[in-house]
């Protein structure tokens, strides 16, 4: 572990970014590796993962069934939308996760955040997951939020105790975390963390990215150890982010996890 703590160390100072990174074998006290791990950074599309938590909160205390449907308006429909493209129509709760999450699709985002409110979301977030960074402050795509002033946050220490719990069962019941697991593991987005990773893995993980900003958080399966492997890049030099030093900070980190 000393090599890679050396190698991360040389890598990401000479890279010039600004860096957070955390990584943790799940069930373990000392981390692997930790780099920057309590810097509050603005969340990108990593606060879909305890907005997800929250509803399936709700599912939890029968306030609401995943086959619970929504209409979709046209005025909720955003021009970034791959998945709503074709109108107007009604869709699960289940389905809405699912496409928040494996495709971080922000018109579901904003369709279950206005649906289940911010209040309740941070309220779950702050009494619940007991983060200390996170807060929903937005809706996706709200620029006129943002230059207001309100964004939204977390950092990697929130997220690897988001995950944390999650994998122990520690929030809402053991079906209900298994329901979330299996979204998390469906993951479409793979540009970052597993951009140089060739072989399969099962990586349960979201990624979120912004200009100047990028994130991947997560846990692997390896050999049937659980690892939270977080990586953000944040106040970036490149305006889309650097994917790319995620990636390959990502692959070494895997190649020294799969040799243990």
């Amino acid at each position: 572990m000393k090599k890679l703590i050396e190698e991360l160390d040389k890598r990401i100072n000479e890279s010039g970014e600004n860096v957070s990174v955390i990584v943790k074998e799940i069930g373990k006290v000392e981390k692997i590796y930790s780099y920057n791990s309590n810097v509050k950074i603005v969340s990108a599309s990593v606060i879909k993962v305890p907005i997800m938590l929250a509803i399936l909160e709700n599912v939890r205390i029968k306030n609401i069934s995943l086959n619970d449907e929504i209409l979709v308006k046209y005025e909720d429909i955003l021009h970034d939308t791959e998945i709503f493209e074709n109108g107007e129509d009604y869709y699960s709760i289940c389905e809405l996760i699912n496409w928040m999450i494996i495709e971080s699709d922000n018109t579901a985002t904003n369709v279950l955040i206005k649906k289940f409110g911010m209040e309740f979301i941070n309220n779950y977030i702050t009494d619940v997951l007991n983060l200390k960074s996170t807060c929903l402050e937005r809706y996706m795509l709200d620029e006129s939020a943002i230059k207001a002033g309100f964004n939204n946050y977390t950092s990697q220490e929130d997220m690897l105790n988001i995950f944390t719990k999650l994998f122990n069962n520690e929030i809402l019941n053991k079906k209900l975390c298994d329901v979330a697991i299996k979204i998390l593991y469906n993951q479409r987005c793979q540009d970052q963390i597993m951009r140089y990773i060739y072989k399969p893995i099962k990586y349960a993980h979201k990624t979120g990215s912004l200009d100047f900003l990028s994130h991947d958080v997560g846990v692997m399966n390896i050999n049937n150890r659980l690892f939270y492997v977080g990586v953000s890049i944040f106040n970036s030099k490149f305006k889309d982010g650097n994917k790319k030093l995620i990636g390959n900070i990502g692959k070494r980190i895997y190649d020294c996890l799969i040799s243990l």
